[in-house]
């Protein structure tokens, strides 16, 4: 599932709004991310593209040749050529030829640009700061459209093929980087295109963190957060699973407790609610049941990229809103646990009320 043209037509509009509204005569968009955010034009990750959109609406993308030429971009009004390489060899100035062919159509005026911070910083102390967009784009990517929320329902069911990996690959004796080859052939084959980003935790008896040359050991807990991105939107969910099968009384208790946890917080969250405010339900109840409480957060936004806001964490002041999708993952952490365990699923907050994404069991076998 990639991105609709009328989905990215009306990002764009309500990008022309926002221009209207500060002043500026155009936006230039050159982060690949919102680039395919307002285009559904994904380029390769070598080579640069330049968005170009007007308080109109208009929007011309400087591309690089070969895409230029092929008609692709539906959602643009004009698409403009670059050279990316030369005789096959590219080039390491692929954003001044973006730039350079984008220049060519454009208008002068004042303009925005999706800078990231970079304009506060290239202004250096008491410099004048360029108009930087990067605020916007954010606050508009914060409520997910349809066709955003199906590209992550997409990702969320390669997340699946992951936990059947997994389930068919842990076990005593087994190697952690060659369980996580099993995994990431099964869902590189379902995917059938290279997954740019894959996730972060794949390690027995720890927190999380990447692979290693381990042997899992009977009693550990296998903790896998699966993040793949498929077509430019991320999942982000976790399971926990008993190594030999068999998770011993204290493990089965503390996920007994995570399991309640996850009714309660469903339940308690709504428009307009600080998400810190669900962190300390957590937390409460956590405390409440014998355990140290929360020693990370309670969940995060997530789309393009795997955190966004809004963040359940209490060092942040995100307010929940309609069109929000984001995770809840609480977690223990313990020796007695051997090593410990998180569970997350993925939510939609929509109009008629806080929609489960994710359905695979968190059972721990």
């Amino acid at each position: 599932m990639k991105l609709t043209p009328e989905g990215c037509r009306s990002r764009q509009q309500r990008l022309a709004a926002a221009l209207a509204e500060q002043g500026l005569d155009g936006a230039v968009i050159a982060q690949r991310e919102h680039v395919y955010y307002f285009t559904g034009h994904m380029h390769n990750p070598f080579f640069a593209a330049v968005l170009f959109v007007n308080p109109e609406g208009k929007a011309i993308l400087a591309a690089d040749a070969d895409t230029a030429d092929s008609g692709a971009v539906e959602a643009i009004d004009e698409v403009l050529g670059y050279p990316a390489h030369f005789h096959c060899t590219m080039h390491c100035f692929q954003l001044e030829k973006a730039a350079k062919a984008l220049a060519q159509a454009l208008p002068g005026g004042r303009y925005g640009a999706d800078s990231a911070g970079m304009a506060a910083v290239a202004a250096g102390p008491g410099g004048d700061v360029p108009a930087d967009l990067h605020p916007t784009i954010l606050k508009l990517r914060k409520a997910k459209d349809a066709d955003e929320v199906e590209a992550i329902r997409a990702s969320i069911r390669l997340t699946e093929v992951m936990y059947d990996a997994a389930k068919a690959a842990i076990q005593p004796g087994a190697d952690e980087m060659e369980v996580f080859a099993e995994i990431q052939a099964a869902t590189t084959r379902e995917a059938g295109e290279f997954l740019e980003k894959f996730g972060n935790d794949f390690q027995a008896n720890a927190m999380g963190g990447p692979p290693r040359r381990r042997k899992m050991k009977a009693g550990e807990l296998y903790i896998l957060d699966a993040g793949p991105r498929l077509h430019g939107y991320c999942a982000d969910n976790c399971r926990t699973f008993a190594v030999d099968g068999s998770p011993t009384e204290a493990q089965h208790q503390a996920w007994k407790r995570l399991d309640a946890l996850f009714a309660i917080l469903e339940e308690g969250v709504r428009p307009g609610m600080p998400s810190a405010d669900l962190f300390s339900v957590a937390d409460d109840y956590l405390r409440w049941e014998g355990f140290d409480g929360l020693v990370h957060h309670l969940g995060h936004g997530f789309g393009m990229s795997p955190h966004e806001t809004p963040e359940l964490n209490p060092d942040y002041d995100a307010v929940f809103e309609v069109g929000d999708v984001f995770t809840m993952e609480p977690g223990l952490y313990s020796a007695e646990l051997a090593g410990g365990m998180r569970l997350e699923e993925n939510y939609l907050l929509a109009e008629s009320g806080l929609e489960k994404l994710t359905s695979y069991p968190r059972d721990l076998i």
